[in-house]
């Protein structure tokens, strides 16, 4: 087996941030950031090993118990296929109750985070080499997965999905699904993003699918909660800067919150909803015309007005934090337009950026500024590649 690397980038959510959970049209776009997966072949004897360096926890399998798991697994049910997938995953939990002191460093200050993350490994190797073309397939050679991420756990910028989407798409490979050379052939993509899907459902439970699906096809997707996605066509990305408050919060609980401000004032509200989706709608033909001449001076100032509205938007239902608003105001008073991603109320905000921006002078004093006032700082790109596979 070739070592081989897997890079899968994050997310973010660019227009339609709650009222896509009210089934309208939100628009997401992968990131230039995200997570690398090292698939390295070992020389330890029947073990192999998973490094996760953003829990710092380190996870081992025994190849031979493994291997008698897919056996048991086979007898249950002698095909298995993504339709038969919620079997397997309840099967992967009734084993690891059993061996999981074995295999878990419940050391782990992240301990539930840590389980999920393992659960997710077991579930997608077992789905992988129990649905490959190979008949009978094991677990054989021994090797090691190192896992790092430039993702922050928890953050919006689709971390777990990012994590879903590399393991699934290297344990497809080692199952002899596809290789290095096709595995950007659709069928392929589509079998990644369904996977890196499943790991999602062991992360959060009902998932949307919007971060799996963006984070292996990369680009730009419209998305309708229940009606699936469409690519947007963007000529080339976008410049942003990605800003971390550095504020924690469960997204949850804050859309808990929306809802009840929409159970109480339902008529201002839903309102407010049909104004996110007619900024969709406005963006998309926008973004899709960005780069089609020489100076898009005119198109980006109409991006500039729609983050400013969408930012406006988002704080009349109440989101916002007072270390978002010193974002948003040191942003504004250098000329840039910047806007919540995501749940709000903490996490990341998003400052656009025009093409040239590292030769602008007032650029590099925004960012001094903000990484003055304590702020983590990365300038990248929305809407760039998406999942990559090379040998090592």
């Amino acid at each position: 087996m070739l070592n081989f690397q897997v890079k899968s980038p994050g997310k973010i959510i660019l227009h339609g941030e709650h009222a896509v959970v009210y089934h309208k049209p939100a628009l997401a776009a992968v990131v230039g950031v995200g997570t690398t997966l090292k698939f390295e072949n070992a020389a330890e004897d029947n073990k192999i090993s998973f490094k996760l360096e953003a829990l710092n926890t380190t996870f081992e399998i025994d190849i031979g118990k493994f291997n008698n798991f897919l056996k048991h697994c086979r007898t249950k049910f002698p095909e298995c296929k993504l339709e038969n997938a919620v079997q397997l995953l309840e099967e992967v939990r009734l084993e690891l109750a059993k061996q999981q002191d074995d295999v878990v460093d419940l050391g782990s200050p992240k301990k539930q985070q840590t389980q999920k993350a393992f659960i997710s490994i077991y579930y997608l190797l077992a789905g992988a080499i129990l649905s490959s073309p190979v008949k009978d397939l094991e677990l054989q050679q021994p090797f090691t997965i190192t896992i790092d991420t430039e993702l922050n756990i928890g953050a919006g910028l689709g971390s777990s999905a990012s994590y879903g989407v590399a393991l699934a798409s290297a344990f497809l490979v080692y199952a002899q699904h596809f290789d290095l050379t096709n595995y950007k052939e659709e069928e392929n993509q589509q079998l990644i993003s369904a996977w890196g899907f499943e790991s999602e459902r062991v992360m959060h439970g009902t998932p949307s699918g919007i971060d799996n699906t963006v984070c292996t096809y990369g680009g730009m997707l419209r998305f309708v909660k229940g009606q699936g996605f469409q690519t947007v066509k963007i000529l080339r990305p976008l410049h942003i800067l990605l800003v971390d408050s550095k504020v924690k919060r469960a997204t949850a609980d804050i859309v808990a919150k929306v809802r009840h401000l929409g159970e109480t004032f339902p008529e201002v509200i839903n309102a407010i909803w049909n104004a996110c989706e007619a900024l969709v709608n406005t963006a998309i033909p926008i973004y899709e015309n960005f780069g089609t001449c020489q100076d898009d001076s005119e198109k980006f100032e109409k991006l500039e007005h729609l983050f400013q509205i969408n930012n406006d938007l988002l704080k009349a239902i109440g989101v916002t934090h007072p270390k978002l608003e010193q974002i948003f105001s040191i942003a504004f008073k250098r000329g840039f337009f910047s806007k919540i991603t995501g749940a709000g109320a903490g996490g990341y905000a998003i400052v656009l950026l025009p093409e040239n921006y590292a030769s602008n002078e007032v650029y590099w004093k925004l960012k001094e500024e903000l990484e003055g006032a304590g702020f983590g700082v990365h300038a990248t790109t929305a809407g760039g590649e998406g999942l990559l596979m090379e040998p090592l």
